[in-house]
């Protein structure tokens, strides 16, 4: 509060213009510092994109890793084809079917010859017992009896050759089921049911795709994908 002196030698209360005057003159001064100010406590940096550099192109061939013709082992009419071209197969997987009538009944004739040996191995093995006992009590020469053991030897070889004669038969049955040999991608189809398959014919062929190479290739994909952008900062 300002006391005037005037004639009556009363106090009263200053006009306030005054004071208002003096703080808007204060926030004028206080806007006009306030950019120097925040300049200096808050520097700002701007930030470009630049294209990253680490590119390249190459020219090439792809080859598979491993390819496989698969071929007939045996002749006969192809009777069935489980796959066709872009199939994914695995290791052991059936792929065609070659008509095997004539392997299967040639493999039932050889089993028939096994168990007909294996009866004469018996009769061989009867005789040469009895012919023992009768050596024994001198009922019989010695040559006699060396006859009959040579029979048994007779009869014990055919019974080996016939059993590895059907064993033999039974593989070549096998050979009428075409399978995978590793797991892969049919590439090519080179028959169609009802084809005749020859020994050594292609049936197909049977690729494995580089899995490692792509694995790479995906992954340099990514790493370029991921790769940060270069900043510039200026302050």
């Amino acid at each position: 509060m300002t006391c005037l002196w005037e004639p009556h030698l009363q106090c009263r209360r200053a006009p306030a213009a005054r004071g208002t005057a003096l703080t808007l003159a204060a926030l004028s001064l206080a806007a006009l510092l306030w950019p120097a100010v925040a300049r200096a406590d808050w520097p700002t940096a701007s930030v470009q994109s630049s294209a990253s550099a680490a590119s390249a192109s190459y020219e090439g061939t792809v080859e598979a890793v491993r390819q496989a013709v698969v071929a007939a082992q045996v002749p006969g009419a192809v009777v069935a084809l489980q796959v066709k071209v872009g199939d994914t197969v695995r290791a052991g997987q059936v792929l065609a079917r070659i008509d095997a009538r004539a392997a299967e009944q040639g493999a039932a004739a050889s089993a028939a010859q096994v168990a007909a040996a294996r009866a004469a191995l018996d009769v061989a093995a009867q005789d040469l017992n009895r012919k023992r006992v009768l050596f024994q009590k001198n009922y019989i020469a010695k040559a006699a009896l060396e006859q009959a053991e040579a029979q048994y030897r007779s009869a014990q070889a055919q019974v080996n050759a016939q059993a590895a004669q059907a064993g033999a038969a039974r593989t070549q049955t096998g050979f009428h089921t075409v399978t995978a040999p590793f797991d892969g991608v049919v590439s090519v189809l080179s028959v169609e049911r009802g084809d005749m398959a020859m020994p050594g014919r292609a049936l197909m062929t049977v690729y494995d795709p580089p899995r490692a190479a792509r694995q790479r290739r995906r992954a340099g994909r990514g790493a370029r994908r991921g790769r940060p952008r270069s900043a510039r900062a200026t302050g």
